[in-house]
C-alpha cells in the first residue's frame, strides 16, 4: 500500500519552538517512513509500525506522509508545548487528554504555549501516533529521522527530552487519507518464496485457525499456536517488514520494521503494509487470522 499525499503553498520555516517531554511512558520513538537502500549493510528499514494511523495523523496538521512522528506504545507520555502549534493524533484509541479535558483521535487541534497534552492506557489497540505541524527538526541519518539501536544517537525518547520543530505556514490541510479501520481481527497474507513446503493439514490450519500473539515488539510478532514442527531450512536469504517465517517448532515470527534483514528460516508468507498495520495493533495475547490471497 503506497499513500500519496499532494500539500500545496508549502513554505517551511524553522524556529526555535519546542516540545518537552514530561513522562517518557512505556516506549517512545520518533519514527518516519523509513530509510531504505542500505539492508545490504544490516540496516533494516525502521520506520512507522502502523503507516495507516501515521500518515493520517500526518495529513490532518498538512505534513507530508513521511513526515517523523511520535509513535507511543501501550501507554503513557506526557508533553509540554512551549509554542503555539497544531498536532493530530491517530492509531490506537488512548486515555487522553489536554490540559485534563478529553481529546479523542483523528482531528487537527491547536495547541496553545503552555498547554500539557497527556497518554494514559491504551483502550483498544496498542500505538498511537503524534504528529506535529511541520514535523520534528532532528538530525537525519541514512535519509531518516527513524530511530534504531547502534546507529541512531538516542533509540527512545527520554524525560527531560526537548525537541525543536518546523513551523509552516499557507498550508492546505488534506484531512483523513484512510479511512479503513485498523482494529480487524484477520490479515490478508500472500504466499511466499518457501510457502509450498506447507502439508495440505496446515494450511488448512493456517486458514481457519486463530492464532495468539505471545510477545511482540518493534522486530517481530511472535505467535503462540502454530503449525506442525519441520526440519526444513533455506541458504541465508533477503526478508522484509511483513516477512512470516517458519521455525523448526512450527512457530511462526512476523517480521516487523526493525527486524533482521536476512534470515534461514522458511519464508512461507508475506503481508502488505496495510496488514503490517493491523498486526502492529495486536498486544500479547490478541488472536489474528491469516486470510490467504
Amino acid at each position: 500500500m503506497k499513500i500519496q499525499l499532494k500539500t500545496q503553498n508549502l513554505k517551511l520555516k524553522k524556529q526555535n519552538i519546542m516540545i518537552e517531554v514530561l513522562d517518557s511512558g512505556f516506549h517512545i520513538t520518533i519514527q518516519d517512513s523509513g530509510r531504505y537502500g542500505f539492508s545490504k549493510y544490516g540496516v533494516p528499514s525502521s520506520g512507522y509500525m502502523d503507516s495507516v494511523s501515521a500518515c493520517n495523523a500526518n495529513s490532518l496538521v498538512g505534513n507530508s506522509n513521511d513526515e517523523a512522528v511520535f509513535e507511543i506504545t501501550m501507554m503513557g507520555g506526557r508533553f509540554a508545548f512551549h509554542s503555539d502549534t497544531s498536532i493530530a493524533i491517530s492509531g490506537a484509541i488512548f486515555e487522553i487528554t489536554l490540559n485534563n479535558k478529553s481529546i479523542v483521535n483523528n482531528n487537527k487541534i491547536d495547541v496553545k504555549k503552555g498547554d500539557i497534552l497527556n497518554f494514559g492506557k491504551a483502550l483498544k489497540g496498542f500505538r498511537v501516533y503524534l504528529a506535529i505541524s511541520g514535523g520534528f527538526s532532528v538530525n537525519s541519518i541514512l535519509n531518516s529521522l527513524s530511530f534504531y539501536e547502534n546507529l541512531t544517537p538516542k533509540i527512545i525518547v527520554e524525560k527531560g527530552d526537548k525537541f525543536n520543530f518546523l513551523k509552516k505556514n499557507n498550508l492546505d490541510y488534506a484531512g483523513l487519507i484512510y479511512t479503513e479501520s485498523i482494529f480487524k481481527s484477520s490479515i490478508e497474507v500472500t504466499p511466499g518464496p518457501e510457502f509450498n513446503i506447507i502439508n495440505n493439514k496446515d494450511i488448512q490450519l493456517l486458514n481457519e485457525e486463530y492464532f495468539v500473539v505471545s510477545s511482540n515488539n518493534r522486530m517481530g510478532y511472535f505467535f503462540e499456536n502454530g503449525l506442525s514442527p519441520n526440519n526444513f531450512s533455506i541458504i541465508t536469504s533477503p526478508v522484509i517488514p511483513g516477512t512470516i517465517q517458519l521455525t523448526p517448532s512450527g512457530k511462526m515470527i512476523a517480521l516487523m520494521k526493525d527486524g533482521q534483514v536476512s534470515g534461514g528460516y522458511p519464508r512461507i508468507m508475506q503481508i502488505n503494509e496495510l496488514s503490517i498495520s493491523i498486526l502492529s495493533q495486536k498486544k500479547q495475547g490478541d488472536k489474528i487470522k491469516f486470510k490467504i490471497v
